[in-house]
């Protein structure tokens, strides 16, 4: 029941009562006739809650795709399509919130535009309902009719987007001959996974006297792979000036014969005759072949930081954002010219080593490599902050509803609102973990364990890693110096398998680790004692 019935209710019973009072036969039979007809509309109400909305069946397109799992890309327009399916017409007002993660952004609907500047095709029904301005404009109109037009946008209560507007991925239907269904354009902040957990639907009477809030699960997940900065072609097929290349750069399609020798091989059948050391081969009785380093490819070996100072921030604002973009653009241009990569991917605690790659499908597997590896839980919270707790009640009332309802779980004797917020809390953290009595009992009075909770609610619906949301490093120095150390052993280990004049790229967060940076210079002077080449790429928030 909402206010305007509380109120209507109200005013009818004092109508009611005065009227009996003071022997106003009129004012009581026009109070009982208030009663009669909020009665009769719940009754209405009931039978289409109990008889429709079983019926009601949701599907979800994403990119004209209904598949439960795919891959997505950061930066890039991605159009999502609700369709609504129902078995009988659909009396009451339907309204249809899409729930979208944090790491995909919304985008307005004047920012959906085609590649000639025109306005992107919407789905059906999207540009037929009329403007307030032509509901007002018809005089012709039953002034109930206008009445009942007016009152869905005025409860209706959806999310606003940029400057007030509604937000895309909302609507509300309030005719049977409109059609079912509406359609939005998102696009990814950064790389990692996104689940589309469902929609909710708001169910409401014609005047908005009773509304009921259900949830419908229809959960997609995706794979967002970063983006990356395509390289403009390295090697043209007309040699243009006398030159020798860069290393792994080659200029032609035929490698040609430089004069820059790289090393000396026992030759091989199919190696052509003019790259035979003939000097080397009679002196040594063996057939030697000549390399140079415009025919031999260059590795390289890319050692990307995931440490807790790089996860801080919003989706697309943070360190490792930033990071998988320079990795991905450097990957990309190295294989792009038929140089193999290989990845080094250190976290606080965990080193994970990739296999050589080249060729497309290595660049797709080092894109999903570090999509999974944006991806991780943050460190365990040890005190609730209230940021938390009003996050957490605005997440559940969005997807446990049900959960949240007073005839499901009725707080007695509860006149303090964070009071009544922790239990309501706790018992949906019960119902969604599947916890044991005793455990629900913790959530409430520890701390700790309440802070655990919330934390595991707010990461498995998708937010960020920002404080105070989530706990922040106690001791910055002592992680940026742990994170050092795992990025020197990572490298030193990498060295000991690596060949002569490979590319060391490191990005990390210098910034953090400033106080530690002595530890780089021993393995920096090994690496280019060993004829390699080592660069630096430190992400800052205004890169």
């Amino acid at each position: 029941m909402t206010s305007a019935a509380r109120w209507l209710l109200a005013i009818a019973l004092l109508g009611l009562g005065s009227g009996v009072w003071f022997g106003q036969m009129g004012l009581a039979l026009l109070s009982l006739a208030s009663f009669i007809w909020v009665l009769v509309e719940w009754l209405r109400f009931q039978a289409c809650i109990h008889f429709q909305l079983p019926g009601l069946r949701l599907e979800r397109l994403v990119n004209g795709r209904p598949d439960s799992t795919g891959t997505l890309w950061a930066g890039r327009r991605v159009r999502i399509e609700v369709r609504l399916h129902s078995r009988r017409p659909l009396n009451p007002i339907l309204h249809l919130y899409d729930l979208v993660p944090e790491i995909l952004e919304v985008l307005p609907e004047r920012a959906a535009v085609g590649p000639s500047g025109e306005p992107a095709a919407r789905s059906a029904g999207e540009g037929t309902r009329p403007s307030p301005a032509r509901r007002v404009a018809d005089p012709k109109r039953h002034w109930g009719t206008r009445l009942r037009a007016w009152l869905p946008a005025a409860v209706a209560a959806a999310p606003s987007g940029v400057a007030g507007e509604p937000s895309p991925n909302c609507r509300a239907l309030t005719s049977r001959s409109q059609p079912q269904g509406f359609a939005y354009i998102v696009s990814g902040r950064a790389a990692g996974r996104v689940t589309l957990p469902g929609v909710r639907v708001t169910v409401r009477d014609s005047m908005g006297f009773f509304a009921v809030h259900r949830f419908i699960g229809l959960s997609q997940t995706f794979r967002i792979l970063p983006d990356y900065l395509q390289a403009a072609e390295l090697r043209p097929t007309i040699k243009r000036q006398n030159s020798l290349p860069q290393h792994g750069i080659h200029r032609l399609k035929r490698a040609g014969m430089g004069a820059e020798l790289l090393e000396l091989r026992e030759y091989v059948a199919g190696d052509p005759p003019k790259a035979i050391a003939w000097k080397v081969s009679a002196r040594r009785d063996t057939l030697m072949t000549r390399q140079y380093e415009s025919e031999v490819p260059v590795r390289v070996q890319l050692f990307i930081d995931g440490s807790l100072s790089t996860r801080m921030g919003g989706y697309g604002l943070r360190l490792l954002d930033q990071i998988n973009r320079v990795a991905a653009s450097v990957a990309q241009a190295a294989i792009s010219v038929g140089d193999p990569i290989r990845g080094t991917l250190v976290e606080d605690g965990r080193l994970q080593r990739l296999p050589l790659l080249s060729g497309d499908q290595g660049f797709l597997r080092f894109l999903q490599a570090l999509a999974d590896f944006s991806q991780r839980p943050p460190p365990r919270a040890e005190f609730p902050t209230d940021a938390m707790v009003r996050t957490a009640m605005s997440l559940c009332h969005e997807r446990y509803p049900e959960l949240l309802d007073d005839g499901y779980q009725r707080i007695p004797f509860s006149f303090y609102r964070r009071t009544r917020e922790r239990y309501r809390l706790a018992g949906v953290l019960a119902e969604v973990y599947q916890l044991s009595p005793r455990q629900q009992a913790e959530c409430y009075y520890d701390n700790r364990q309440w802070a655990h909770y919330l934390q595991r609610l707010l990461y498995d619906a998708g937010m960020p890693w920002m404080a105070p949301l989530f706990s922040v490093v106690p001791d910055p120095l002592a992680a940026g110096g742990l994170s050092t150390q795992r990025l020197v052993e990572a490298i030193g280990r990498a060295m000991a398998h690596a060949r002569d004049n490979e590319v060391l790229v490191i990005l990390a967060d210098l910034q953090s680790c400033a106080a530690n940076l002595q530890q780089w210079v021993p393995v920096v002077k090994l690496a280019l004692a060993k004829h390699h080449r080592v660069a630096f790429v430190c992400p800052t928030t205004t890169f």
